[in-house]
């Protein structure tokens, strides 16, 4: 009877390392999307405050890159997902937006980033919080 627990057991380890080697690929594509969305938008407001004029082009790319990041993040964290559908939809129409809006939906862009940080590196977002607390 024992040697068949142990045999039935072993025979499931291959199936577990695989569900979780594909949770961690799964978990990598969505932080890579999120990753980039954030990139794009920082880096489109540093151009801004460079004195590059407003691009509606750059803005349906945003719109498109956070669109694209809500779908693999669904899988990881729902609540995330819906702050980038937000930001996807901030960028169809940011005139649209009033701050206390953006605020109150926790999409600004330091909330994302931080949320985001949370998943990617739990660990260290923990530690560098207790340091900040006392």
């Amino acid at each position: 009877m024992l040697e068949f627990v142990v045999e039935r057991l072993i025979s499931l380890l291959g199936p577990i390392a695989t569900l979780s080697k594909d949770r961690r690929e799964l978990k990598d594509r969505a932080l890579q999307a999120i990753s980039l969305a954030l990139l794009e938008t920082k880096l489109y407001y540093r151009d801004r405050t460079r004195g590059i004029e407003r691009s509606l082009d750059r803005e349906a790319q945003l719109a498109k890159i956070w669109a694209e990041a809500a779908i693999p993040l669904r899988h990881i964290d729902a609540e995330l997902a819906m702050i980038c559908e937000r930001k996807s939809d901030f960028w169809t129409g940011p005139d649209n937006w009033s701050s206390v809006r953006v605020k109150q939906l926790g999409i600004q862009l330091e909330d994302v980033t931080r949320a985001y940080r949370l998943i990617a590196m739990p660990l260290l977002m923990r530690r560098q919080s207790k340091n900040t607390q006392g």
